[in-house]
């Protein structure tokens, strides 16, 4: 790159505000577009499929180039924001064609992927959080801010596992992180998480005492000890660092943001990343999408500030009863009055989302299309609430209670045109009859002729010269003609411009005021619509804070509304929830995704789970015979009843749970270097470290992904942990069919299995949860099902029977092993297929009597047992 001095000034301005954003793509206005230069415009070539120029080409100044219409930049914008670009927009700041030397520009807004406000940027159904990281030496937190609608939380951690979780499950836009390195293995795991992460400063990251200041400055309080703040924590820190940088990149105050909250573990139903993945609460395990997930079943919002409420509630279900029931109160009542409930809706589709246009007023940036859909939305909320009283429901009475800011729609209202245009430069915003001079200089500019004729009438009739014409050109303006015959009968105000031979042109005092009204109406025009509505977008912006309740009262309406009719279209029932011990109890329970997807009909199952009798169901049976499906209905029913919504099935009691666990599914994680069993012992850690009484963990296939007697042994070990440990709530199925022994030496373990009927060599899948144990898992004829080769399922047959029937020869192999090795070659390492016998006698031989327990002692004999069939 040249030196600047040798630069036009446009490129020198344009170095100077790129040193002053040099981690972001500067787009920079030049009259109908936004140019970017030098290696932003090489980058943004690329990435935006741009034709890449170039000024000064050839010339040692030669600068790369590449741009946009100005009209089209925040769909360009909002594609390099997805791939987790920065953004700095640099606008021209007065009329180039008044300007004196260059341009006056400035960057007026900079853009991240977690400091978004502008609609057209932003995914309505998805919050967008920017979330910071703070750490100290007795543990950490995080800040979570959505700028758009002021949501502020921070949540405390005391180690790294629990920072990830909440990461994972949250899915911030973007992450701050400190200056100061993170705890060991942190932060290699937040960036194999795919955020977007943005280093912050030594010099831009607060202190303790700084972040106190900053926040009791934001918040406009003297202690924040209210807020649930400790003396220094670092949930002060991460809070501070959140709102400086949001306060930085958006060049504002942020007012709209006027508290934070404190998530605590106890406050809500716990769901780790791991579970909503497993469960596929948000997204399809397959593809990442929304298709066959709980939330394609349950989301049936019509607004966009209701489908984020739908994904909030589900993400974090309730642990308070009285709030509990207070939404099921809801659903129930708009179930009962179907009318009035499709009325509801009705009225509720295509409103405006108050919470995010009340962060942009508060912040200055809230369009005139904008203030018009606040205006159309408040105009309905009235006859809204009023819909409501006629249920006379008083669960909801609090959202019937919300002001609906009839003083605001009154002023909006009056102070609007019906249908702005996106700005007063576009076009007319402010509403006739607010302002005589606006529409005075509105109708100079939108009629300028009329206004002349009206002129050219009055000076015929003043002068009596009955030709007179007013005429225009670029040279004079506007002017008076006047033929040769009439001259005679011009006024001493008439001012000679021009003698032609027929006649000579004027002009007067009066048509050169008007002229000049006329040329500068349009300019005027913009200039008082422009002051008209910031006033009003200020009057907005006052009503920040109530609007934002306002939007959030209607999306909790729009989900109880959504979620009413969903259970009237499934068939879903009311839960009975209760806070005394911890239990499940479910009457022809079904997968409310599967159901909408099966064909033939659902078959419902019943669901037992008690801390005296039947705290741990091992569930057996074979492949495709339905355990997978028994187990995540479970779990989705407990979170849709803690959740507040009706759930599917003909009756349903549960104790609160504190969190819902899964260990399901097989996958590797290559990223990290962990192979299929070592995530599944990675989860089932985290399992048994922080599973309680009052949690539903659910365990599918626990022990596969190693060698047959290591996952058995683990997976005998695991049940009897949780059983006399922990003791959660637990459905634990599997293919180790020597588990079932334990219901026999484990007073709380029941066993249930999945009915199927064999016919003529083949199976029938009942899809049926009954007492007892399978005694084999049809593996073959599953294989047969998936269309294995006949031959390789009969010779499977084979070496099955010989493995049931203990056909082993002097080498360990079976008798009637096709091809194997010949009998006289020796194994290099213990035989796989050991015969039971010696297997039993090398346990007894390794048995230490001093030290064996009771306990231990009936383990050892169940597995003895179990070893000689």
């Amino acid at each position: 790159m040249v030196a600047p001095a040798e630069l036009t000034p446009m490129l020198r301005h344009y170095l100077e505000l790129k040193a002053e954003h040099p981690d972001a793509l500067l787009f920079y206005r030049m009259g109908d577009f936004y140019e970017l230069f030098y290696d932003d415009a090489v980058r943004a070539a690329a990435m935006l499929e741009l034709t890449l120029t170039a000024r000064h080409r050839g010339s040692p100044n030669e600068a790369p180039m590449c741009g946009v219409p100005h009209h089209a930049l925040e769909g360009y914008v909002a594609r390099l924001l997805r791939r987790g670009e920065k953004v700095a927009v640099c606008d021209q700041m007065e009329d180039p064609a008044q300007a004196k030397g260059l341009v006056r520009r400035e960057v007026t807004r900079v853009l991240t992927p977690g400091t978004l406000t502008e609609t057209a940027l932003l995914d309505g159904k998805e919050s967008a959080y920017l979330a910071a990281i703070a750490w100290g030496s007795g543990g950490g937190a995080g800040a979570f801010l959505e700028v758009s609608t002021g949501e502020l939380f921070f949540r405390r951690w005391g180690h790294p596992d629990e920072a990830r979780g909440d990461l994972d499950l949250l899915r911030p836009r973007e992450l701050l992180l400190p200056p100061v390195p993170l705890p060991e293995g942190l932060a290699g795991e937040v960036a194999r998480e795919g955020l977007r992460l943005t280093p912050v400063e030594a010099a831009d990251w607060p202190g303790p005492a700084e972040a106190a200041s900053l926040l009791r400055d934001q918040f406009g309080v003297a202690s924040l000890r209210g807020f649930g703040f400790r003396d220094g924590e670092p949930a002060l820190v991460a809070v501070a660092a959140a709102l400086g940088y949001a306060r930085r990149m958006r060049r504002s105050s942020l007012a709209h943001i006027r508290s934070v909250t404190a998530r605590e573990s106890d406050d809500a139903l716990l769901l780790d990343g791991t579970t909503l993945a497993n469960l596929e609460v948000l997204r399809s395990s397959r593809d990442g999408g929304r298709n066959a997930t709980l939330l394609s079943v349950v989301d049936e919002s019509v607004t966009a500030a209701g489908a984020r409420t739908v994904r909030d509630w589900l993400r974090r279900p309730l642990r308070d009863l009285g709030a509990i029931e207070t939404r099921l109160a809801g659903v129930e009542a708009l179930l009962a009055g179907a009318t009035v409930r499709s009325t509801v809706r009705d009225r509720l589709r295509g409103l405006a989302d108050l919470e995010r246009l009340a962060g942009r007023a508060a912040l200055g940036a809230l369009t005139p299309r904008e203030a018009a859909a606040v205006r159309d939305t408040l105009a309905v909320v009235p006859a809204l609430f009023a819909e409501l009283d006629r249920l006379a429901a008083p669960a909801l009475d609090s959202l019937v209670r919300s002001d609906p800011l009839p003083a605001l729609a009154a002023a909006l209202e009056r102070g609007l045109v019906e249908r702005p245009a996106s700005s007063p430069e576009e076009g007319p915003v402010v509403a006739a009859g607010i302002d005589p001079e606006l529409d005075r200089v509105r109708s100079l500019a939108a009629d300028s002729k009329r206004h002349i004729l009206a002129l050219e009438a009055n000076e015929r009739q003043r002068t009596g010269i009955p030709s007179l014409k007013i005429r225009y050109n670029q040279v004079f303006g506007y002017f008076i003609e006047v033929t040769k015959a009439n001259q005679h009968l011009v006024p001493d105000d008439y001012l000679r411009r021009q003698t032609l031979v027929n006649a000579e042109r004027y002009v007067t005092p009066q048509i050169k005021e008007l002229e000049e009204q006329i040329l500068g109406a349009e300019e005027r025009r913009v200039a008082l619509e422009r002051e008209h509505f910031e006033a009003l977008r200020a009057r907005v912006g006052a009503e920040a804070e109530p609007l934002a309740a306002l939007g959030r009262a209607l999306a909790r309406l729009d989900v109880l509304a959504g979620w009413a009719e969903v259970a009237a279209r499934g068939g879903y029932v009311r839960p009975h929830l209760h806070d005394g011990p911890p239990g499940v109890r479910i009457v022809e329970g079904r997968h409310p995704v599967v159901e909408r997807t099966v064909s033939g009909g659902f078959v419902p199952n019943d669901t037992e789970l008690d801390p005296e009798r039947n705290q741990i169901v091992l569930l057996t049976g074979p492949n495709m015979g339905g355990k997978s499906t028994y187990l995540r209905q479970v779990a989705l029913i407990v979170l849709l009843a803690q959740a507040g919504s009706f759930v599917p099935a003909r009756e349903a009691e549960i104790g609160l749970a504190d969190r819902i666990f899964t260990r399901v599914g097989a996958s590797d994680d290559l990223a990290r270097g962990e192979s299929t069993f070592m995530v599944e012992m990675t989860e089932t850690a985290n399992i048994l470290r922080h599973a309680t009484p009052r949690s539903l963990v659910i365990l599918d296939e626990v022990g596969r992904g190693t060698a047959t007697f290591d996952g058995l042994s683990l997976a005998w070990a695991i049940v009897e942990h949780l059983h006399e440990s922990c003791r959660p709530l637990t459905l634990f199925a599997t293919h180790y069919h020597e588990l079932t022994e334990l219901a026999e030496l484990l007073p709380r373990v029941v066993n249930r299995t999945m009915a199927v009927k064999e016919w003529e060599e083949r199976i029938l899948f009942l899809r049926r949860v009954v007492p007892g144990a399978a005694d084999k898992s049809y593996g073959l004829h599953v294989a047969r099902l998936a269309g294995v080769p006949p031959s390789v399922v009969a010779r499977a047959g084979e070496v099955l029977a010989n493995l049931e029937a203990g056909e082993y020869d002097p080498t360990g192999r079976p008798r009637l092993a096709k091809g194997s090795v010949p009998a006289t070659a020796q194994p290099e390492q213990l035989p796989l297929f050991t015969p039971p016998e010696q297997l039993v006698a090398t346990l007894l031989r390794e048995v230490d009597l001093e030290r064996l327990t009771p306990l231990a002692a009936l383990n050892l004999l169940g597995t003895l047992k179990a070893r000689l069939g």
